[in-house]
């Protein structure tokens, strides 16, 4: 096939190549957060202070908590909330989990890990994805031939123009295929999803246009925010592999006129070191210094990013700010103007 667009792979292998897809792109549906018990518990530390938060103010935040239970198996719960407690009872909602944990984290004592919440049912946490104009190879051609009626989750690869992958998700289980309609002599392939795997269109933007050569348009970055300008980074940054090194002495200069958080102040910074497109290969203030050692660095309208740039309070996990960037340049040698 000339050029695909995706590939569907089960373990290591490609089992199709396709033309396009349908049903992919639109906003991702969150999943919905179990609820648990945790019985026989003994609260303490963090857990024994939302414990209190939630009796007073009905839930209270906790992040992410490890309980161990009898058998001295840990399970770690993520992005937790306490939403009450009753007796020996803590009743919690979480992103997942449990899930096994080993990192040794100290643990809370619990008897028992009930989970409350029904499951939901598969036509709200999943949806139909048809990969159009596939040619089946290996396992699903056999699979095909043998007129099976479904086949084994796979996963699906975005690919460029000359084969290499932008991107690899899971996809799920291929649930129907026939004679494609808009391709002769291939087959769409039906994949049951999950909602919370769809991708945003303007990820989809972004793949499109790194597809083929990179961007050459200057500021293209701009159009996108959130995980699209994510998504325009990872990019940049696969294509920027090999770029020539830094020449100290050398003077770069970043417009700084939309440069409100992190990742755009690294699409601009590769811009204005690599040209349109670019990227550096590090992102933290100190190490993007280095990176930049020696070189004259003129920060056009830093006063935009001297306003927005990093978060307050200093929390664990916060974007770095103006200032931790601004010292993390100069500490390693660039000469930083400020304009």
């Amino acid at each position: 096939m000339r050029k695909p667009k995706y590939a569907l792979v089960s373990g290591v292998y490609a089992v199709a190549l396709c033309k396009d897809v349908d049903g992919l792109y639109g906003e991702p549906v969150p999943p919905s957060r179990p609820v648990h018990e945790l019985r026989g518990c003994e609260p303490r530390g963090e857990l024994a202070r939302a414990v209190t938060q939630a009796v007073v103010e009905g839930t209270a935040p906790l992040g992410t908590l490890h309980v161990e239970t009898p058998d001295g198996l840990a399970w770690a719960f993520t992005g937790v909330r306490v939403l009450g407690a009753r007796g020996d009872v803590v009743t919690v909602e979480s992103d997942e989990g449990p899930r096994r944990s080993y990192t040794g984290a100290p643990a809370v004592p619990c008897g028992n890990l009930v989970r409350v919440s029904p499951p939901e049912p598969a036509d709200r946490t999943h949806t139909d994805v048809t990969f159009v104009g596939c040619s089946p190879r290996g396992g699903l051609r056999d699979a095909l031939a043998a007129g099976a009626a479904e086949f084994d989750a796979v996963r699906y690869q975005v690919l460029d123009t000359v084969g290499r992958v932008h991107h690899e998700a899971a996809a799920g289980r291929i649930t129907r295929w026939g004679a494609s309609l808009r391709a002769h002599d291939l087959v769409d392939l039906t994949v049951s999803f999950p909602r919370a795997g769809l991708v945003p269109h303007q990820v989809r933007e972004v793949w499109e246009l790194w597809r083929g050569d990179r961007p050459a348009e200057p500021g293209t970055w701009r159009r996108f925010t959130g995980a699209a300008r994510g998504e325009w980074l990872t990019q940049a940054a696969r294509r920027s592999a090999g770029a020539p090194e830094i020449v100290p002495g050398t003077t770069y200069h970043l417009d700084g006129a939309d440069v409100v958080d992190e990742d755009s102040l690294l699409c601009a910074l590769g811009e204005a070191v690599h040209g349109p497109g670019g990227a550096l290969a590090v992102g933290a203030p100190r190490a993007v210094g280095e990176l930049l050692a020696g070189a004259t660095l003129v920060w056009h309208r830093a006063d935009v990013a001297r306003a927005c740039l990093g978060v307050l309070p200093y929390v664990e996990g916060r974007p770095a700010t103006f200032g931790e960037f601004v010292d993390g340049l100069t500490a390693a040698g660039v000469r930083l103007v400020l304009d």
